[in-house]
């Protein structure tokens, strides 16, 4: 009986072994791109950060997510379009060229293409404004939250003193996941 068992043993071990080899193309089509990262980080961010009262003009305004610049998240930041944040249901907007108004925006992920006017953007953001960027150096800046690849996987490091001037409060949760946090940078 010993030695019927092996056999079969290898052809169901055999099997499982084809079927994950068989199915391992559909596992690599759903791996997220980076965009997707990123555009979850985004969302992610909203929910993990203390928005005052006052960023609402009413309980029913939405929460508005923009991008500033040419749009590298695609669907991914669209994807986030009516889903909720605190209550409020979230809007996203693409933002236009150099004299686009921010106001409105709860969090305003500037693309790369802005880089040259990205210390204005910072500068000039309102109260209340999350700035996000994966500009070399965005919390130098003076940027809220940077995002960069490193340890080839997307991670974020935030700018403390650029949350506190921006009225916005970080969870104990997400400091914990950053790569680091500063409260000295982007004190110009």
């Amino acid at each position: 009986m010993i030695p019927l068992r092996v056999p079969l043993m290898l052809c169901i071990v055999g099997g499982l072994l084809l079927a994950l080899l068989c199915g391992a193309p559909q596992l690599q089509a759903q791996a997220l791109s980076e965009a997707q990262i990123k555009a979850g980080f985004l969302y992610n961010f909203a929910k993990y950060i203390e928005w005052p009262a006052e960023a609402f003009s009413s309980m029913e305004a939405p929460f508005v997510m923009c991008l500033a610049g040419r749009d590298t998240l695609g669907a991914s930041f669209d994807s986030f379009d009516g889903r909720t944040v605190h209550g409020h249901s979230v809007a996203v907007r693409r933002m236009g060229g150099a004299s686009e108004d921010f106001r409105g925006c709860h969090i305003l992920y500037v693309s790369e293409s802005e880089q040259r006017r990205v210390a204005s953007i910072v500068r000039g953001s309102q109260p209340a404004l999350l700035t996000v960027s994966d500009i070399d150096g965005f919390i130098d800046m003076g940027g809220g939250i940077g995002l960069l690849n490193a340890d080839e996987r997307v991670q974020f490091e935030v700018n403390l003193g650029a949350l506190q001037r921006a009225s916005l409060k970080a969870s104990s949760q997400l400091l914990k996941l950053a790569r680091n946090s500063s409260s000295m940078r982007g004190k110009n």
